[in-house]
């Protein structure tokens, strides 16, 4: 098959199976609303408040944030740990910090993993009455993780077009603001987050800033396998007019651009999808077509190497001479020697992730 037809095959089915438009970012403001009973006036006996300070000034983040965890628990708001709290804790207009509560994740960590049933709350933690604050959010739709490495996933089979001192106790009265968010089913696979938290509209400083990540688990994802070929056989080519026999080197590593299936979504951002199982299918980058079709797995993350692996099977489109054609024959420039052979093969390598 020639390279044309390789080319427009390509591009034909890659674009009518997994046809995705980029489109312009969509972005609006929101304005989350408070909750029941918000805002919740809590006794502080523990000094918990005080005691987040404390692990914020000795970069304890993590401490800090199940000190406000407990906090907000106190003000008998269902707290669930399934859901995403943007927590502001404000001591004084030079001392804000600002960080997520979600399960086992970080204080300071600005991933969260979709929206569509999961959901997002704003809470103001202040020892002024009644937890003042003003807030700015903007939601920006983005194309997800295998979206974005659609075009360079192409690439490869063609070219496209190119904290200081102590905290002095007032009192043991906290202020707890809870505003619940409704995000916009645009928004909730994919977007970028970006927040800003005033003491009021009027002042021109910020308390503080933060931008989360909101990009869900997929099931599909990219991959470059590389496998050993089981080598002995040749290729019958024409070479200037006459039919030549090109032998295959042994060992001769195949490399095939493939589709990932995955049967549990996964964080296609991270740098492996290792410990995934998944089913895969591509083609080989040369000039000619062999797809294959196969299954991949490997060891988890927390394992010393990220090995992962696959074994399927690939066909492979080759030339046979027709009857009446001989090795060494000259042949005229209109005249196809050769008709179609197809050979199965056994495909066995190592998978990385692409891009």
């Amino acid at each position: 098959m020639g390279k044309v037809f390789y080319r427009f095959f390509i591009v034909s089915v890659l674009s009518l199976l997994f046809c995705i438009n980029a489109t312009a970012q969509d972005r609006i403001i929101t304005v989350p609303k408070k909750v029941d009973g918000a805002p919740f006036k809590v006794n502080d006996s523990e000094d918990l408040f005080g005691k987040a300070y404390r692990w914020f000034h000795e970069g304890e983040f993590q401490w800090a944030g199940d000190s406000l965890k407990k906090l907000i628990q106190m003000t008998g708001f269902d707290y669930n740990e399934e859901n995403y709290y943007i927590v502001v804790a404000n001591y004084n207009d030079n001392l804000t910090p600002i960080g997520m509560l979600h399960g086992g994740s970080a204080f300071n960590d600005t991933r969260l993993y979709g929206l569509k049933k999961d959901k997002l709350y704003y809470v103001f933690i202040s020892q002024e009455e009644n937890a003042p604050s003003y807030l700015s959010v903007i939601l920006t739709a983005k194309n997800s993780p295998f979206q974005q490495g659609l075009p360079s996933f192409l690439s490869l089979f063609f070219d496209i077009p190119a904290i200081p001192g102590t905290l002095e106790r007032a009192s043991s009265e906290v202020w707890v603001d809870i505003r619940e968010f409704d995000i916009p089913k645009k928004f909730q696979k994919n977007s970028d987050i970006s927040i800003i938290v005033k003491k009021d509209l009027s002042t021109e400083d910020f308390l503080g800033t933060i931008v989360l990540d909101n990009t869900s688990k997929e099931q599909l994802s990219f991959g470059i396998a590389t496998a050993i070929t089981t080598i002995d056989d040749v290729n019958l080519i024409n070479k200037g007019g006459i039919i030549v026999v090109e032998p295959k080197p042994f060992g001769d590593l195949a490399t095939y651009g493939v589709l990932n299936y995955h049967f549990q979504p996964v964080d296609t951002k991270q740098p492996t999808v290792a410990s995934s199982f998944h089913a895969l299918a591509g083609l080989r980058l040369t000039d000619h077509i062999e797809p294959l079709i196969g299954i991949g797995f490997g060891l988890p993350p927390s394992s010393p190497i990220w090995l992962h692996v696959f074994g399927g099977l690939s066909v492979e489109f080759a030339n046979k001479l027709k009857s009446g054609f001989a090795i060494g024959d000259r042949v005229l420039e209109d005249v196809n020697p050769f008709k179609l052979k197809i050979r199965p093969r056994l495909r066995f390598g190592i998978e990385l992730k692409f891009p």
